[in-house]
């Protein structure tokens, strides 16, 4: 009987350590509110976000005035009767009660001037802190998320003794909060930061050792390790090193382990991992929804490969796929569901804290793309970070193109639209003086041209003469300008891009090329026009052409889309939020199980209330009727086998049966309740 006994303890105790082990991973997802900007398929909103995905999801991003938070986008904050970004993303805490929510501040284009400010005594960082306390409470946030890119760091213009003041930053943050909930109860804010994971930054920016006590966790930025700007062909994150070089530590496992050797508990450490791709030449071709060059989000790499005919491979050493086009150019490092399974199970065997995802709005969240539904990279971290081997999509994307239209895909509210132009309209300066890309590669041939007109932008020719070839403007990212020398954009700072200083002296080849005098073509069909940050007077429209606002982001019904835009969804239904009642009516999150009303709010809103509502993407169908008719029935009997084991292994038998009985009638009615 004892040998029974020791039997039944080692059979629960292991099996407290695998469902201990599927509960502790966190799957930490960053929200960008700037997504809402871009076309079509690619713009998202709050409605968009699956509340059942992630344990933790971080509104991106807020700014700083006076050493106080504010919202960087007017849509964050409500218009009237109009319910802002920050209310909507919070709704959705009433749907998944686990749900927790943080507001990051910072971010690579903030820099770090605000940082200083904030750091310039201890008073001002006491009053940064309780500023953020209201702050968050106000707009019902459970953290903060610093992402200030980085202290101590000379090439971002922070002094190195700005590595001790993050330090004690951090330790007055923290303490604010303990002292907050000492006074008004309730849970303590939760407080993160999202960190370098390039050795040198690593060490110019983090007093680890003294962080790790203040900081319920960090987001390990494991990415950007490499892009456009290094001359190193290795992928932006890869778990292992492209080659077998001793000096290498720009890879994730390089990074994890020496954030562990400086004292980082592995369950602090959420691995960041991306959903995008970048590509190792200055520029990458884009399909209109992202505007960024040299940057492909996930689902813009399915479209490459299908639509754009983009050959996919995969590197055995790093673990991760690449995509390139025609003669292995121009090549992006991407991920995809094989690559996310790879690094899922490097959490898992190396027992860290979780993922940290960067970002929602990058991987197919509309499943419309790439064929494997929606959110299929997040959803494969989590399928293995949680046992859910059920939600694992299909490693396989489309076979054959979404949509021929997929470069003029229309978003589902339509853009707001003003006085037709009929008038042909004014030639810039620019326009009149500058050559086309085509002019430009017909006499200068393949390569990297810098634009005499504009420091930040370049020609690219590639293949020229070829049917593949390609002839363009480029513009380079925020804060950097293409170096006519190295051929590259190199990274120098927003508040010292001076074009007129930067390209000093350089004599250049593009200011001797011919402007063609056919005024009728494009000046550039591809590059500037769809980008982001190009000048207002860059490559100027057609005359036929309406003027148009951006999409609006006040509309409260988002979603109402039909089931010609998926594979195997039945029909959804559009996300309806209330501002009186500041909660979510009605909502559709995925195919298979929507709610059961198509237009009766109110009886939707008892729906999301009840008790065992199960939303669906966590548990299928047949998952729950699993638990009912097996699951269930089989914890009661082991339970029930406990109880005899228990009460023969005891000399006061008739004493424990009686209690264990009870924890029996317990047990029945915890599993059959309601």
């Amino acid at each position: 009987m004892k040998l029974s006994c020791s039997l039944l303890f080692i059979f629960f105790y292991k099996i407290s350590i695998l469902l201990a082990a599927e509960e502790k991973f966190k799957i930490v997802c960053y929200f960008a509110n700037w997504a809402v900007k871009r076309p079509g398929g690619g713009s998202m909103t709050p409605e968009d976000i699956d509340p059942c995905l992630c344990t933790h999801v971080i509104y991106a991003f807020s700014e700083m005035d006076n050493n106080q938070l504010m919202p960087m986008e007017k849509h964050d904050l409500k218009d009237g009767n109009q319910p802002g970004f920050f209310e909507r993303f919070n709704a959705w805490k009433s749907v998944n009660k686990n749900l927790k929510t943080l507001l990051a501040v910072g971010g690579w284009d903030m820099g770090m001037k605000d940082f200083a400010g904030i750091v310039k005594s201890e008073k001002t960082m006491k009053k940064f802190a309780e500023s953020a306390v209201k702050y968050l409470r106000k707009h019902k946030f459970d953290g903060l998320d610093l992402d200030f890119e980085y202290p101590g760091v000379d090439w971002r213009d922070s002094p190195k003794e700005d590595k001790q003041k993050f330090t004690k930053m951090c330790e007055i943050l923290y303490a604010t909060f303990e002292k907050e909930v000492e006074t008004s109860g309730g849970e303590r804010l939760l407080l993160t930061a999202a960190v370098a994971a390039a050795k040198i930054n690593i060490d110019k920016a983090y007093e680890v050792d003294k962080l790790v006590p203040v900081m319920d966790w960090f987001n390990l930025m494991t990415y950007d390790f490499h892009g456009s700007w290094d001359q190193n062909r290795a992928h932006h994150s890869s778990l292992n090193s492209k080659d077998d070089e001793k000096d290498d530590t720009m890879y994730i496992d390089f990074a994890v382990k020496y954030f562990q050797k400086l004292g980082m508990p592995a369950n602090k450490m959420m691995l960041g991992i991306g959903t995008y791709g970048r590509g190792d030449t200055p520029a990458m071709p884009y399909t209109g929804f992202k505007g960024e060059n040299g940057f492909v989000a996930y689902y813009e790499s399915c479209i490459q490969i299908v639509c754009e005919k983009m050959k996919e491979t995969w590197d055995a050493k790093q673990l991760v796929p690449y995509i390139a086009g025609p003669y292995n150019q121009p090549k992006a490092g991407v991920e995809n569901v094989r690559s996310m399974k790879y690094k899922a199970n490097y959490i898992k065997k190396n027992n860290l804290g979780g993922a940290m995802i960067w970002t929602l709005d990058m991987d197919d969240f509309r499943g419309q793309f790439c064929c494997q539904g929606k959110f299929p990279l997040i959803k494969t971290i989590k399928a293995v970070l949680h046992g859910q081997l059920k939600l694992l999509p299909k490693e396989k994307i489309c076979s054959t193109c979404p949509t021929k239209e997929y470069k003029n895909f229309k978003p589902e509210i339509q853009p707001q639209t003003t006085e037709k132009t009929t008038k042909k309209p004014k030639k810039s300066k620019r326009d009149a003086e500058t050559p086309s890309p085509q002019d430009v590669c017909e006499e200068l041939k393949d390569g990297q041209w810098p634009d005499p007109s504009d420091c930040k932008s370049y020609y690219l020719c590639r293949g020229v003469g070829t049917q593949w070839g390609e002839q363009k403007r480029e513009v380079c990212y925020a804060g950097s300008y293409f170096d006519p020398n190295e051929k590259t954009c190199k990274w120098v700072g927003m508040d010292k891009l001076n074009c007129e200083e930067l390209v000093e002296g350089y004599e250049n080849p593009v200011a001797g090329v011919t402007r063609s005098t056919d005024e009728a073509t494009d000046d550039d069909d591809d590059g500037a026009d769809d980008d982001d940050n190009t000048s207002t007077d860059a490559g100027a429209g057609s005359s036929k052409k309406k003027k148009t606002k951006a999409p609006s982001t006040k509309s409260i019904s988002i979603l109402s889309r039909t089931t010609s835009e998926f594979d195997t969804c039945t029909a959804e239904k559009p996300v309806e939020f209330d501002p009186v009642q500041g909660k979510l009516l009605q909502f559709s999150r995925g195919c298979s199980m929507p709610p059961p009303s198509t237009g009766n709010l109110t009886q939707q809103a008892q729906y999301t209330k009840k008790k065992n509502f199960i939303p669906n993407g966590d548990m299928d169908t047949t998952t729950l009727i699993i638990m009912i008719c097996v699951l269930i029935p089989a914890l009661l009997a082991i339970s029930i086998c406990v109880v005899i084991v228990y009460s023969n292994c005891n000399t006061n038998r008739k004493f424990h049966r009686q209690r264990s009985m009870k924890f029996v009638f317990i047990l029945i009615e915890i599993f059959y309740d309601d």
